[in-house]
């Protein structure tokens, strides 16, 4: 059963030349108005207890789908259904009264937003324990650091499961310890059986807390599925993709080219399969058809599911390659221990100059390679730490 539909859905804002006109429509004029496109034929569906996450260059509707969701605006055309009550973090602090406390305000989430449901005391308890903001829980809430602000909020929206769960960014806000918090609350609102649409521009995290991307382009749906392949596609929309046979996992701006490149122990010769802990060498054979001043080369790593394990590149450590002139190539080797014990890791290579401090990706290839790993038995997880565990009698 869906919670959320969407069957061609389009919403336009109007554009005044200048207030006066805005004044004169509203007054029975004549209408005054440009219509601005903003969602375009826009259709899908989400099944209850899915989690999904709308990704996208800014201005392009992902904000103005969840307030149509939340039933805070009103499509142009076309037909939206949502089933089950709805909760939303779409402006930090929107639904706070700055004068009150913020256990005044988790009382008026209580009994106001929530309807009283469930215990108050257990309420209380529950957001006071989650926002973890001390003393500031009995000061009034425009005393709060956006920081508080994000804190106090998420708690008392998720202190009540709700059927839908709309975020919109502000998880952005918070430091490392609670943005872990808040996506394990998340994803334990999931197995429970909320409905979950996040806008993020963290796209890194998607692949481990959502079952589905939507990649919004122009107002439309350019891509609908695997989180994984919704980053790629993400990507691909700041940049232009190159004219060969594998577009979908290739961009950038031109001007040098990633010709080949392969996983090594020796450096020459090719392999695929290591055993964990291995010395590996991937070699990158790049050609430049145009001066570079300031280029610069990087890899990541990144599991099957999307999470990123590793990332680097000349810039940040700190290395200056010199320039390159058109017709110039160069052969760059990356080595590394392989101190994971995940069964397969894949490898993206780029190239990019920098430009009065800019960043322009001239060839960036998507899991260029797909590297096999026999586990170790030491550890399970992710990557090795090398831990030692002593034991003493007492």
């Amino acid at each position: 059963m869906s919670a959320i539909r969407f069957d061609h859905v389009s919403k336009d804002f109007g554009h005044f030349p200048s207030p006066l006109h805005r004044l004169r429509e509203a007054l029975g004029g004549r209408p005054r108005h440009a219509p601005v496109p903003v969602l375009r034929d826009v259709t899908f569906e989400i099944p209850r207890g899915q989690s999904v996450a709308v990704i996208g260059p800014n201005g392009v509707g992902k904000s103005t789908m969840l307030h149509l969701i939340a039933g805070l605006l009103q499509p142009t055309s076309g037909s939206l259904a949502v089933e089950g009550n709805v909760r939303g973090l779409l402006e930090l602090g929107g639904s706070f009264l700055p004068d009150l406390t913020g256990r005044e305000n988790a009382r008026f989430f209580h009994e106001v937003i929530f309807k009283g449901e469930g215990r108050w005391s257990d309420h209380e308890r529950d957001v006071q324990n989650f926002a973890d903001i001390g003393e500031f829980f009995d000061r009034p809430v425009r005393t709060y650091s956006s920081g508080m602000f994000l804190r106090l909020a998420f708690a008392s929206a998720t202190a009540v499961v709700p059927d839908i769960l709309l975020i919109d960014e502000v998880l952005a806000v918070g430091d490392a310890r609670f943005q872990y918090k808040c996506f394990q609350r998340m994803r334990e609102m999931r197995d429970r059986g909320t409905t979950i649409l996040l806008v993020t521009h963290n796209v890194f995290a998607l692949p481990a807390l959502c079952d589905r991307t939507i990649v919004l382009d122009h107002g439309e749906v350019a891509f609908d599925g695997d989180p994984v392949a919704g980053v790629e596609r993400y990507y691909r929309l700041f940049f232009t993709a190159k004219g060969d046979a594998d577009d979908a996992r290739r961009y950038g701006s031109g001007g040098a080219a990633i010709v080949r490149g392969f996983a090594s122990r020796d450096g020459a010769t090719e392999e695929q399969t290591f055993t964990a802990g291995e010395r590996v060498r991937i070699v990158m054979e790049v050609a430049f058809d145009r001066d570079v001043a300031e280029p610069h080369f990087g890899f990541s790593c990144t599991t099957r599911e999307g999470l990123q394990v590793y990332v680097t590149s000349t810039a940040m450590l700190g290395s200056l390659p010199s320039p390159a002139s058109a017709g110039d190539k160069r052969r760059v080797e990356i080595a590394f221990d392989l101190d994971v014990a995940m069964h397969d890791l894949f490898v993206d290579l780029s190239v990019f100059e920098v430009v009065s401090g800019a960043v322009i990706v001239l060839d960036a290839r998507h899991a260029a390679l797909h590297l096999t790993v026999v586990s170790s038995s030491r550890f399970v997880g992710i990557t090795d730490l090398d831990a030692t565990i002593s034991v003493e009698t007492a």
